[in-house]
């Protein structure tokens, strides 16, 4: 009796709900009557339908079940009555068996060194990260010292234009004070210039009056005289001659007062003029450097706020990656230490088949 004979009873229920087990089997039966390992494929295409997904755990069954068929002790799945096989069946059975066996002994090597190379990929991959982030970290805090020294550098750079701005503003206030006292002086020696202008020219109107009260009177003693003194005219004529030459020479002469006067008064002027022209255009010129070092101090205050703001929002980041990776870090160690355990796992299954040889199963009756 073949094992298509074994499972005559079962007959395949042709329905809309697709194939049935007693299908795959007496398809299983048939390929090995053939000499053919079953295989889901082979059973796919002797049935002429079915989802591998179907087929699978129906074929697992069948070669569950064929040990005990193979002792003619098994029991049939649709009527329950046993058979015995030829012996010719029960060794290519056994073949198909002990193949079907080492096949799924080198899949499981295959799956365990699989695994392991993985572990072993998972591993790398780890030690990668972790020297990524090794660098990562180190690069950060090279950053954190580049920052810092920044900062100082900034700050010191704060203090020396605040200390300069210091000094330049009690340099300008020195400035102001002397400008003021040379002015104060120039307006005093202005002031005496005029006054000493003002004398002269009383004194010369006091002279000038003085010498025509003297010319009237010498004229009026001349006409009281002149009978008397006829042989004294030409005299008294030369003296009112020689006296109006004096009188012109000294007008001449404190007309020249006069001018050496106006021209001093005029200097005076000019020197106060170049004065006041030279203390504007000194506080003209610190007001723009003043300007100028508030604008640094404003354009250096902001910078050093800048950095201080790019360092809080390096330390911020470089925290945030820091956790970040703690938690890639254990993730990974948590996944490698399950890998691990299924590594070990799979080494124990395959030792304990490996020292297990398959035993012959036993015979019973159900």
């Amino acid at each position: 009796m073949d094992l298509k004979s074994s499972s005559g009873n079962i007959h395949p229920i042709r329905s809309g709900r697709g194939i049935q087990e007693a299908q795959v089997w007496e398809a299983a039966d048939a390929l090995v009557h053939e000499g053919l390992r079953p295989t889901i494929e082979r059973v796919r295409q002797k049935i002429g339908s079915g989802s591998p997904n179907t087929v699978s755990p129906m074929l697992e069954r069948w070669f569950a079940t064929l040990g005990k068929r193979l002792d003619g002790q098994g029991a049939n799945l649709a009527d329950g009555e046993a058979h015995q096989l030829p012996q010719g069946i029960v060794q290519a059975a056994k073949l198909f068996w002990e193949a079907a066996r080492r096949e799924a002994d080198q899949v499981q090597v295959q799956k365990t060194e699989a695994a392991r190379h993985e572990i072993e990929l998972q591993r790398e991959a780890l030690s990668r990260k972790e020297s990524e982030l090794t660098q990562r970290e180190a690069s950060f805090e090279q950053a954190r010292v580049a920052l810092d020294e920044a900062l100082a550098s900034s700050r010191q750079a704060v203090a020396a234009i605040e200390a300069q701005m210091h000094t330049q503003q009690q340099e300008s206030a020195r400035l102001l004070s002397d400008s003021e006292a040379e002015v104060r002086r120039l307006r005093k020696a202005f002031e005496e210039t005029v006054a000493g202008k003002e004398a002269l020219r009383e004194k010369a109107a006091m002279e000038l009056g003085a010498a025509q009260r003297d010319a009237r009177e010498a004229e009026q003693r001349h006409v009281a005289h002149e009978r008397r003194l006829l042989a004294d005219v030409d005299r008294e004529r030369a003296a009112a001659r020689q006296l109006a030459a004096d009188l012109a020479k000294e007008r001449k002469a404190r007309a020249a007062d006069l001018d050496a006067a106006r021209a001093a008064q005029e200097s005076a002027q000019q020197a106060l003029q170049a004065e006041k022209a030279a203390h504007r255009d000194a506080a003209a010129a610190w007001s723009r450097q003043q300007q100028e070092g508030r604008v640094k101090l404003a354009t250096l205050r902001e910078r050093a706020a800048g950095a201080e703001q790019r360092a809080g929002d390096l330390a911020s980041q470089l925290e945030r990656q820091q956790r970040q990776a703690e938690r890639e870090i254990s993730q990974l160690r948590e996944g490698q230490a399950a890998t691990v355990a299924a590594l070990r796992q799979l080494e124990i299954h395959s030792e304990g088949r490996e020292a297990d040889p398959p035993a012959r199963p036993k015979k019973s009756t159900k």
